[in-house]
């Protein structure tokens, strides 16, 4: 997805692009948790820092027809992040 007016340049010999064009580009929010590296005796890195990335969104099916799209066609919503959703 890009904005109506973002331009971009090709060479000579590439097509153009399919380009999915909205209003606004749909944002999402992420929660990611990490601590500090763990190292064994002899110097390996046994733990990454990373402990997980879990997006704020939802999949539902679209329940109406419209001329863009068919009924039951998944769609990605975001969803607002509250104290009970962050709990979930």
């Amino acid at each position: 997805m890009t904005k109506k007016k973002r331009n971009y340049y090709l060479l000579p010999d590439e097509e153009d692009a399919e380009r999915h064009v909205k209003n606004s580009i749909g944002k999402v929010m992420f929660l990611t948790t990490v601590a500090r590296p763990r190292f064994d005796e002899d110097g390996n890195m046994t733990f990454s820092r990373k402990i997980g990335v879990w997006p704020f969104m939802r999949v539902t099916a679209v329940a109406k027809i419209s001329k863009n799209r068919e009924k039951g066609t998944l769609e990605t919503k975001s969803i607002i992040v509250t104290r009970e959703v962050m709990r979930e």
